[in-house]
């Protein structure tokens, strides 16, 4: 043993609540002390009671996988709850999960989606990707198609697989809701088609989406991004992918004439 296990023991013992976290992480990993789930248990307990997020979220995740201790779903989620309403980001997205799957909480696409927000507002990509599929399906919100497609799209473009499943699933409602006047529809297009999420990447369909925002976009409100993205698109579009886009954007009018008189 350590002497740096030794003085968290001692200050574990004292009930320094940071200590009592570190002293379970290094029984729980095995780092400078013979791995042993039990004692992890017991110490992030002990910290979790004194009200360490980190040790809520940790000794939520060992009741659910059964680590120490038998599974608890019930206890899991009361624990990931105490570290949610401590702003702790990943146990805000464990128990929208618990919600989600009816996992030690009655099942509740609402509650789900109240965490969901909560972790999706502090950046987590994963939290965001979820959320978007909620607005894709309906499920605990209003089904809004572009606030799917704008949750998507920030995942799909760091990498989230998931997300730019989803986004396929869905273009026609994204371009349907693009031609009816939905800025942030259209920029999400722009983006898809730039970063080829999906799709093949189209320089000439990125300055027609764009354009087309510009010329008939009616409502949403305009994202802080638009100004980057018009200079980014009049650089990087070459004299044929602007003709090829007028093309693209005449065929855009068409599809709007005829949603309009249906």
């Amino acid at each position: 043993m350590t002497n740096h296990i030794q003085s968290l023991q001692q200050l574990a013992a004292q009930n320094d609540a940071e200590a009592q976290f570190e002293l379970a992480e290094a029984y729980r990993t095995g780092n400078g002390v013979a791995e042993n789930l039990a004692e992890a248990l017991r110490w992030h307990r002990a910290a979790a009671e004194l009200g360490h997020a980190d040790a809520q979220n940790n000794l939520g995740a060992m009741y659910l996988a059964g680590m120490g201790a038998d599974k608890d779903a019930a206890k899991a989620a009361h624990w990931y709850r105490k570290a949610a309403e401590q702003e702790h980001v990943q146990a805000q997205f464990n128990l929208a999960m618990r919600y989600l799957m009816g996992s030690g909480v009655e099942q509740s696409d609402e509650d789900a989606a109240h965490w969901l927000h909560a972790a999706a507002e502090q950046g987590d990509l994963v939290a965001i990707s979820q959320l978007g599929t909620l607005y894709q399906l309906g499920r605990g919100v209003e089904q809004n198609f572009v606030a799917a497609a704008d949750l998507h799209t920030i995942a799909a473009m760091e990498g989230d697989m998931a997300a730019i499943d989803c986004l396929n699933e869905y273009r026609e409602d994204i371009e349907g809701a693009a031609l009816n006047g939905s800025i942030v529809a259209a920029l999400c297009l722009a983006k898809i088609y730039d970063r080829g999420l999906g799709v093949e990447i189209d320089p000439a369909q990125v300055y027609a989406w764009f354009r087309w925002l510009k010329l008939h976009g009616s409502h949403d409100d305009a994202p802080d991004e638009l100004d980057e993205w018009e200079s980014y698109v009049t650089v990087v579009t070459s004299e044929a992918e602007v003709e090829r886009a007028k093309v693209l954007l005449e065929e855009m009018r068409k599809r709007a004439d005829t949603m309009i008189d249906i």
